[in-house]
């Protein structure tokens, strides 16, 4: 076909892969769904890829996620096979058996079609279209068998188009725009922070501060997808190597695991003893030696602040309570503390300490080397301005709460 033909920037092909890998999330089940192999599911996307040359999708936590730009493209693809879906099923009312328009259909189909439609002669559509005439007859043969129903009535005078056709021409005429109009939709997108800020979060760490800098990051930078989520140690440390998360937070350690990471120090903050207000431990505990015999709110093992738990039992010669409660957030730690008789090791900064919760508090024992330090773990070879200004803010966060300390 040569150049009297209108050129897409995405074959439908392309549109159903980009649409089934958002909704499937991988390349792997998305070539499943459509009853493709997963090559020809990577080759679509690639190629798709190269001809808008943006990037549709990047490596995410739970698997393939849009970029900003990746976010206009799915749109546009939804719009175009929904309205093929909307026409599929006015076609669909006239026979009985399943019709294959969305899931075969591509652009030459309709350009004939429509062509036939305005001209009313495959050999005239065909000089149109600067196609042979059996390539028409060919093509229209094709469509006919996916919506099961003929499409024109052959006369005297021509080929006279039936409902079918109609609705097809009609459907063209519908969704060429959509298509034709995604490059410019791209090349008009705003100069600004665009991209996905995918940030991990480790247990009882910054669950306070982050939602403020992603306010600030969504008030000022709309097109940027910001996420969060929370995991262990080991989980964010691996996605992050992988590119599935772009940082994450919590305290830090003595270094972290692998040479390809590095960590920031953000704020400082110390471990601290907390009960119930009204717990009998506020009047009887002088020392560690006075709590031994308590029931434990910790952290998971494997973390800082659980070895921090277990040396201050060997500090004085004990072992640590076998029995204590693991939770993974420091909320529903603090809640537990308040409904029952136990005694949470936890750490907190200089705002949050004085911004304790009325109904907990803190029992005055000293505690040897309580400092800790809240950071943020990167990835050595992949700065960026976004991660940039996610740091700002945090440090900006940060600033203004400890200045109301």
């Amino acid at each position: 076909m040569n150049n009297t033909m209108v050129d897409f920037p995405l074959t439908l092909k392309q549109c159903r892969v980009i649409t089934e890998i958002m909704k499937k999330g991988t390349e792997k089940d998305a070539s499943v769904s459509l009853n493709l192999s997963q090559p020809s599911v990577s080759r679509a996307l690639s190629q798709a890829e190269s001809a808008l040359q943006i990037s549709i999708f990047t490596r995410g936590w739970s698997g393939a996620e849009p970029t900003s730009e990746g976010e206009v493209v799915i749109s546009s693809c939804n719009t175009l096979l929904q309205m093929m879906t909307d026409t599929e099923r006015h076609l669909q009312q006239n026979v009985s058996s399943l019709l294959k328009l969305k899931a075969y259909a591509e652009w030459r189909h309709f350009m004939v079609i429509d062509a036939v439609v305005k001209v009313g002669s495959a050999s005239v559509a065909a000089q149109a279209l600067g196609i042979t005439q059996p390539a028409v007859s060919k093509t229209l043969k094709e469509i006919e068998n996916m919506v099961q129903q003929p499409l024109f009535l052959r006369t005297r005078h021509g080929l006279m188009p039936q409902e079918a056709a109609k609705q097809l021409a009609s459907l063209y005429l519908r969704i060429s725009p959509v298509a034709q109009a995604l490059r410019h939709t791209l090349q008009s997108l705003p100069n600004e922070l665009t991209g996905r800020l995918s940030v991990g979060m480790l247990s009882f760490s910054c669950q306070d501060i982050v939602p403020v800098a992603f306010a600030s990051i969504f008030k000022q930078h709309p097109r940027i997808r910001l996420q969060a989520m929370q995991g262990p140690y080991h989980l964010l440390s691996n996605a992050l190597r992988q590119g599935e998360i772009d940082c994450f937070l919590g305290l830090m350690r003595k270094g972290p695991i692998h040479p390809d990471l590095i960590e920031l120090p953000l704020v400082r903050a110390q471990y601290a003893l907390i009960a119930r207000a009204d717990h009998p431990v506020h009047r009887y505990a002088k020392t560690l030696n006075d709590l031994t015999n308590e029931r434990w709110i910790v952290a998971r093992h494997g973390t800082p602040i659980r070895d921090y738990f277990e040396s201050l039992f060997h500090s004085i010669d004990n072992k640590p309570p076998i029995q204590a409660l693991e939770m993974l957030t420091f909320a529903s730690s603090e809640e537990l503390v308040i409904h029952s008789d136990a005694i949470a090791l936890l750490f907190y900064d200089d705002w949050n300490i004085h911004q304790l919760n009325p109904r907990l508090k803190q029992i005055p024992i000293e505690l040897p080397n309580p400092e800790c330090t809240l950071g943020i773990t990167l990835h050595r070879d992949r700065q960026s301005p976004l991660i940039d200004t996610f740091i700002d803010e945090l440090t900006l966060t940060i600033e203004q709460k400890l200045a109301l300390a």
